[in-house]
Parts: C-alpha cells; sequence; structure tokens
C-alpha cells in the first residue's frame, strides 16, 4: 500500500529521524492493521444492518 511504502522510504531517508526501527516498524504495522480490522468491521455491520433491513421489507 502507499502508506506502508512511504514509511518504509523513511526509514532509508538519510534524515535518520528515527530512534529504534523495530518500534517504528511495529507501530506502523499495527496501525495498518487497525486500519484493515475496522474496514472489515464496517463491511461486516452494513452487511448484517441491510440483512436486518430486508428481513423487515419482508413483513
Amino acid at each position: 500500500t502507499k502508506t506502508l511504502r512511504r514509511y518504509f522510504n523513511a526509514l532509508r531517508s538519510d534524515e535518520k529521524h528515527i530512534k529504534n526501527v523495530e518500534n517504528y516498524l511495529y507501530g506502523t504495522m499495527q496501525n495498518l492493521f487497525d486500519v484493515w480490522w475496522n474496514q472489515q468491521a464496517a463491511r461486516d455491520y452494513a452487511a448484517k444492518d441491510q440483512n436486518i433491513d430486508n428481513e423487515h421489507t419482508w413483513d
């Protein structure tokens, strides 16, 4: 993804602002997982919500 590419580009930069690479990468992966998890949860919630709406229309 573009976000992951940005993080790795920051690691390769000559400015060396990152003090602890392991913590930086751990935080990066955690943030990306959070984004993915929230997208999956939103899809599941929308699908369940749509199923509930469809059940009520058949009454």
